[in-house]
């Protein structure tokens, strides 16, 4: 039996779990962002992505955004641990004859540090913006944990697909996993104002909507199964 097919969460197919966990993570970044601005006095109104006048994390730090914030993505980060499980099975399925080191290191990176960083990462988002300074860096650090963790997963796991299929959809999702990486390299590089947050939202944009192509692939290629097994 085909294995991807059995893989569930619950009653919800493997593919509609990495969907279902990236828009929530969409959802919560920029509801929590939409909170944040309903529910403050005079608050930085933009559309972060491209002025990046606010981080993330920022929303975090008022009451009524920071309760929706913390409650969304403290069960998202196992979730999400989750759905780079099954995408490295899919990973399997697609090229049965990938390393076993390969296979271990996406383990270590997506199911295991990569949750368990933004869980820390979040944890210190209590709601108040007045913290020690101890706080303030442990968070910077967990949360860099984080995005570097999810970055190289994808790359890897990228060009081991593209490696087994070399088809345009493949080629297109390796040359959409080095994005994060040129947005960083930019941010080096660069002095504009306000790009360390411009590239914090587009980097986590880049690799949910990374998620979310996979998700779809996948339910395409189970798809295609059960009409192969059909005829």
């Amino acid at each position: 039996m085909n294995r991807i097919k059995t893989l569930k969460l619950g009653c919800i197919p493997a593919s509609n779990t990495i969907l279902l966990t990236g828009i929530l993570l969409l959802i919560w970044a920029f509801g929590s962002y939409l909170i944040y601005i309903l529910t403050t006095q005079s608050p930085i109104l933009c559309f972060p992505p491209f002025s990046g006048c606010t981080s993330i994390s920022n929303a975090g730090d008022y009451p009524f955004s920071g309760l929706f914030y913390r409650s969304l993505i403290l069960p998202l980060a196992p979730l999400l641990g989750l759905s780079m499980y099954f995408i490295i099975q899919f990973l399997k399925k697609i090229n049965p004859h990938i390393h076993s080191n390969i296979k271990h290191t996406l383990f270590a990176l997506g199911c295991i540090i990569l949750p368990i960083s933004l869980i820390i990462t979040e944890a210190f988002k209590d709601g108040h913006r007045s913290h020690p300074s101890y706080i303030i860096e442990l968070h910077v650090l967990f949360a860099g944990i984080a995005f570097l963790t999810l970055i190289i997963f994808q790359v890897i796991a990228s060009f081991q697909l593209l490696k087994a299929q070399n088809s345009i959809f493949y080629k297109f999702i390796f040359f959409f996993s080095l994005l994060p990486i040129m947005l960083i390299m930019l941010q080096l590089l660069t002095h504009i104002q306000h790009i360390n947050d411009i590239v914090e939202w587009n980097v986590f944009t880049v690799v949910i909507i990374w998620n979310i192509l996979i998700g779809l692939r996948m339910r395409k290629y189970k798809e295609s199964s059960l009409e192969a097994n059909k005829q």
